[in-house]
């Protein structure tokens, strides 16, 4: 993204020149400069505007802001008579720590600036075609893209339910490549759910402060606070019902598969556990702990007067884990390396290990080196720093687009693993896998989803 690597050093150039000005005999008295500040807060404003949310960007953002808030008496002065009152001597200090910080926000920014781009657009050519259908609840509409082969050619057909932040757009790159693999792919997004959902035209459609709120919050402390953990469950209920209306509209689709990510994963957990006569051929869980399992402390009835009052003010904490979802379809779930830490194992991903140790069909649990939560999606590559601040744990492989490509081997290798007469259509997994599975290894070998 040549552009904007261009616009950053702009931002850093222009706030750096009004830093070092009163240091210049040359340029010290050249008033104009007290705007620069501004004038690259602006440029961060519009590169939000045409690039979308730039996390990397908001250090660098708020410098810029800072500074020009900074020089508010100066502008005034500017705009008053045009030129500026005696400033005094220059502060070395000001100016070593001015540079320092925005040396860090700069660092950032270009450091966690996108490497890729064709992973950042649609392709020239889109291969998927939309449709708006309308949901279970009457109310409110889902956005279907399609990426769909002939359907008496295909292998099967797989819906993937997209993660609520960053919606289709960060499974794109997952949905092409399974339908070059001769998958039929259907995926969606919501309008005031998705962050955000697309419309027909590809417009973004953002929801409301408030549903983004709520899912921050339940993304943050779902799995240890009640409260968030409510939105968890809020959502994982949305997207319950977004999957139902989606496989009623399918038809006669032969072989079905789910793939969902986040509460998407723990809804096609939920659907396949409540409708195990449902042709549903497998499902893959992409990090969709199940958030409505969990049980928490409650106030004591015993309680009353200020104790009662003060209990209830009091965050509720997860207490323990109830009863799991018994499958009878096989699953693979695919979670961040950080589950080799025994606090998150026994922590973010409790449900899942407890869930394929239960099931009543071949399941298995990978982990590929080096990825973290959001390595599974486009989210890794459209914004490095999610990846940097929620890493895995084990060597992470650079290579642009490795865990994109793993991620489709991985799901390809499941689905032709499960329909035995494509085995041989499995492809090798190069890098370290972490790998558990249930008993089920009679009926199938857990290591033909790593290609072997």
């Amino acid at each position: 993204m040549s552009d904007l690597l261009l616009l950053e050093w702009l931002i850093i150039g222009l706030v750096g020149l009004e830093l070092v000005r009163p240091f210049f005999k040359s340029i010290r008295d050249v008033s104009g400069f007290v705007l620069f500040p501004i004038l690259a807060f602006l440029i961060v404003i519009l590169i939000f505007k045409v690039h979308g949310f730039r996390p990397e960007l908001i250090p660098l953002g708020l410098v810029s802001l800072l500074f020009s808030l900074a020089r508010i008496p100066q502008i005034f002065a500017l705009f008053q008579r045009l030129r500026f009152e005696n400033e005094g001597t220059p502060s070395v200090t000001a100016l070593v720590l001015g540079i320092l910080i925005l040396g860090i926000s700069g660092g950032i920014a270009l450091m966690f600036i996108p490497k890729n781009d064709s992973f950042l657009t649609l392709n020239s050519i889109p291969i998927f075609e939309t449709e708006i259908i309308q949901n279970t609840d009457g109310a409110s509409e889902l956005i279907l893209r399609k990426y769909r082969t002939n359907s008496t050619d295909s292998k099967a057909t797989i819906v993937l339910v997209p993660p609520i932040s960053g919606s289709v757009e960060v499974v794109d790159s997952i949905c092409s490549a399974l339908y070059e693999k001769n998958y039929s792919v259907i995926t969606f997004s919501k309008p005031g759910l998705d962050i955000p959902a697309y419309d027909v035209s590809g417009k973004p459609v953002y929801p409301s402060v408030k549903t983004i709120i709520k899912y921050g919050l339940s993304m943050a402390a779902g799995l240890f606070l009640k409260t968030p953990n409510e939105f968890g469950r809020s959502i994982e209920d949305e997207r319950l019902r977004d999957l139902v209306s989606v496989l009623n509209s399918l038809g006669n689709s032969g072989a079905v598969f789910i793939v969902g990510y986040g509460a998407g994963g723990a809804a096609a957990v939920r659907f396949v556990a409540e409708n195990p006569d449902f042709p549903v051929a497998g499902l893959v869980n992409i990090e969709g702990p199940l958030y409505s399992v969990l049980e928490f402390n409650e106030v004591s009835e015993a309680a009353s007067g200020i104790t009662a009052v003060l209990q209830r003010m009091k965050p509720r904490t997860v207490n323990s884990i109830g009863p799991v979802p018994v499958l009878n379809k096989p699953v693979l779930i695919l979670v961040s390396d950080a589950i080799r830490k025994t606090e998150n194992r026994d922590g973010r991903y409790a449900t899942l290990v407890r869930l394929i140790h239960q099931d009543k069909a071949p399941a298995l649990l990978l982990a590929v080196s080096g990825a973290g939560p959001f390595d599974y999606s486009n989210v890794g590559l459209q914004y490095p720093l999610y990846s940097a601040l929620m890493p895995g744990i084990g060597n992470r492989v650079h290579s642009a687009g490795y865990y994109i490509k793993t991620t489709t081997d991985l799901i390809n290798n499941f689905i032709c693993g499960i329909q035995t007469e494509k085995a041989n259509e499995t492809v090798p997994i190069n890098g370290d896998v972490h790998m558990e599975y249930n008993n089920y290894t009679t009926l199938y070998n857990p290591q033909e989803v790593l290609g072997k």
